[in-house]
């Protein structure tokens, strides 16, 4: 049977070269990271006479390792040898090509490279010329000549790299350039936190690697950047571990602002650490510190500073955090002004009212790109010895494959960064608090301070004396009122929002709740031919069930409306919602006897009210009035509501009336006051007792569309009734 064979054409290691590296940054990297494999203590870069040189200190290679890794392409060595031999370092190459980065470097290469061989200290030395490897038609036949010669016993080992041929001639622009790209990548983030992935701790017997390169040494800022580190607003830090993963949030005094736990398994097979500084641009911030404000933030603004990199295995990956790169999305969501959390993490563990205002929504207290200094330290596996989710290298060096464990990582941290902004929320909103008690201490100060001068007054009357230091005292009585009714009303419509946040969850949650009960339901019917008596549990279940379902139903159709409450919802029948409306608490008010009708011709129309406000005033005014018709000790023997709805005179008008205690003339101003409650919770009062905030929030939200709520003249025969009003736009 004939056979077929793959032939590689010379050209292939230019294309290696080319499409494997795009920059030259990152090639150089490649030849840093094999002298860090290698065991170097320093890597020498220089540039000279049109040649780029990379000189290290490393073991070398021997004829043998030359010839079985250096010579073949993508060799397996460093995946199956995931430490170095000497310090037993984590290699940080994978597939054997990154020796590749020098044709795309320049034109030719001389390799010389020293070791220590069978007793002998050897030398060998080889040049390639990639344009004539190129014009081979088949790349196994192309002999490269090279030498191997004993040298001095004190010899130092080690390898060289000299490249000639230069892709940008430009030497003085290649060195600036390079240079400070090389050291944010070589030497990243000094002064932050590395966890378990800091080099220093991985080997005692490790004395560390330098890199030496061109240009002049830049100012040592080495004890600004600590200084401005330690002095961050709030210090982020993420620990995932194949079992869990930590969240921790320190203020600059080390105060514990947040401390959180989740199990879980991870794609992550080493895991990885974050260190994350927060600066925002807030008065203060450096005052009394040690650190001058204005070279603090002069560094800070600097964008090869600022943002948050990935660092792979002690070398820092591009594109994260260079530059405008926004992988965490964090420009896109301030551009857009986005209310909702992003991270699936924060979805389920910190659910919240993306509706809300502005002040009252902690995502739009989410960090910006140039306010955090921060990096994740990974350990990724370029071999996918573990699994294919793992954490991989792409194959040009930029960045990472879009898989699990990549998605795991940016949601993750993600995740952080809005927990951090879920404190700086809270924080900010406890500080407002603590100024306006401070600022209503100073005003009840002044008060006492002008009640004593008043009092020492010689000329003023008794009386004249005592009305103004009376006045001075109910001002001073009315202020602790307001302040204790501002914050029980600022608690209760924060619970009440978390309320709102969490009927969306349950009416998620109850999908599975009512799958498992129909489930019940049907095994019990089968067992009803040997005990008769589930018949009738049976009964009362898929009733309760019936109830269940039709509440869900409509709250899940609420929900809906709540988000397409921006869209435009045209007409809507104004009996069909109140007919939903008296449904969905049907079982109640038969339960208790009441008499509910609903007057509204089938033509009523809705006008241009959002479906969801609409269906929440109703909702609001009805339960209300139900509560009045059988709560209370003096509650109607015959109790009675009615719903009625009509069109007229450029209105939309919206009734409920019921027939229960009515609401006494002297209260009726305050019931729209925020707290302020007619029901009481207890026997007579089986819907329960309300907040205080219904009648409120319908006023606001009918108002904001134009709209108004009062007290009318009830019906005959009825005690109360609220009439709503809508304008219909012409």
């Amino acid at each position: 049977m004939p056979s077929a064979s793959f032939q590689t054409q010379g050209r292939l290691l230019q294309e290696l070269g080319e499409r494997l590296v795009a920059r030259a940054d990152v090639a150089l990297t490649e030849l840093i990271k094999n002298a860090y494999d290698a065991d170097a203590t320093e890597c020498e870069v220089e540039f000279g006479d049109g040649q780029l040189i990379v000189r290290d200190d490393g073991h070398g290679m021997t004829e043998e390792e030359f010839l079985s890794k250096w010579m073949q392409i993508a060799t397996p060595d460093k995946q199956r040898n995931r430490l170095s031999r000497k310090f037993e370092r984590n290699v940080t190459g994978s597939k054997g090509i990154g020796r590749f980065a020098v044709r795309f470097l320049g034109k030719r290469l001389e390799l010389e490279t020293i070791a220590a061989s069978g007793g002998e200290i050897l030398k060998l030395k080889v040049t390639f010329d990639w344009a004539a490897i190129d014009k081979r038609p088949e790349l196994q036949k192309v002999k490269i000549p090279y030498t191997l010669s004993s040298t001095r016993p004190n010899e130092r080992v080690g390898t060289t790299l000299k490249i000639s041929g230069l892709r940008s001639p430009n030497e003085e622009t290649i060195t600036k350039d390079l240079r400070t790209s090389l050291l944010s990548i070589a030497h990243p983030y000094a002064g932050l936190e590395k966890g378990r992935f800091d080099r220093r701790i991985q080997s005692d017997a490790d004395p560390g690697f330098n890199i030496l390169l061109p240009g002049p040494d830049e100012d040592d800022e080495s004890d600004l950047t600590s200084a401005i580190l330690d002095n961050a607003f709030a210090k982020l830090t993420i620990d995932c571990r194949k079992s869990y993963v930590e969240f921790s949030i320190l203020d600059n005094r080390d105060r514990k602002l947040l401390k959180r736990r989740i199990e879980r398994r991870s794609q992550l097979e080493n895991g990885f650490f974050a260190d994350i500084r927060y600066f925002p641009r807030r008065k203060g911030m450096f005052v009394g510190r040690g650190v001058d404000g204005r070279k603090a933030w002069k560094w800070i603004g600097n964008n090869e500073n600022n943002g948050i990199g990935i660092v792979d295995h002690g070398f820092r990956i591009r594109p994260y955090g260079f530059g405008e790169d926004d992988w965490l999305q964090l420009s896109y969501d301030a551009a857009h002004r986005s209310r909702d959390w992003r991270s699936p993490f924060t979805m389920v563990k910190m659910p919240q009212d993306a509706k809300s205002n502005a002040k009252a929504n902690p995502m739009l207290y989410l960090p910006g790109f140039h306010q955090l200094i921060g990096a994740v330290f990974v350990e990724s596996d370029p071999a996918q010895t573990s699994h294919a989710k793992d954490l991989t290298p792409s194959m040009d060096r930029e960045g990472f494959v879009d898989n699990e464990g990549f998605r795991e990582l940016r949601d993750l941290v993600r995740a952080g960064l809005e927990l951090l902004a879920y404190v700086d929320h809270r924080e900010q909103r406890k500080n407002e608090e603590r100024r306006r008690e401070e600022e209503a201490s100073e005003f009840r100060k002044d008060l006492d301070a002008a009640v004593d001068f008043i009092e020492s007054v010689p000329g003023l009357a008794v009386r004249d004396r005592r009305q103004v230091v009376a006045r001075f005292e109910q001002l001073s009585a009315d202020l602790e009122e307001k302040e204790e009714y501002y914050r029980i009303g600022t608690q209760k419509l924060e619970m009440m929002g978390l309320l709102g946040v969490m009927a969306g969850f349950i009416t998620h949650e109850m999908d599975r709740v009512l799958h498992d009960l129909k489930d019940l339901l049907r095994k019990t019917k089968q067992l009803e031919k040997k005990d008769k008596t589930l018949a009738k549990i049976r009964a009362r279940i898929e009733s309760s069930l019936a109830t269940v379902s039709g509440q869900l139903d409509y709250a899940t159709a609420f929900v809906g409306s709540v988000h397409a409450s921006a869209e435009d919802p045209g007409e809507y029948s104004a009996r069909g919602t109140a007919m939903m409306i008296k449904n969905r608490l049907q079982s109640f008010y038969e339960e208790r006897g009441v008499d509910v009708s609903v007057d509204i011709r089938r033509e009523v129309r809705v006008p241009n009210v959002p479906k969801a406000l609409y269906h929440g005033v109703a909702m609001n005014l009805f339960t209300n009035a139900l509560k009045a018709a059988v709560g209370g000790e003096s509650a109607s023997k015959d109790p009675r509501v009615v719903i009625k709805s009509w069109n007229e005179k450029g209105k939309h008008i919206f009734e409920v009336a019921d027939n229960g205690i009515g609401i006494p003339p002297s209260i009726e101003k305050r019931i729209w006051d925020p707290l302020f409650t007619t029901t009481s919770s207890g026997e007579f009062n089986p819907l329960g007792s309300g907040m205080g905030l219904g009648l409120t929030l319908v006023k606001k939200l009918v108002g904001d569309v134009g709209g108004s709520i009062r007290l009318v003249t009830p019906p005959p025969e009825f005690s109360t009734c609220f009439r709503v009003e809508f304008p219909i736009s012409d």
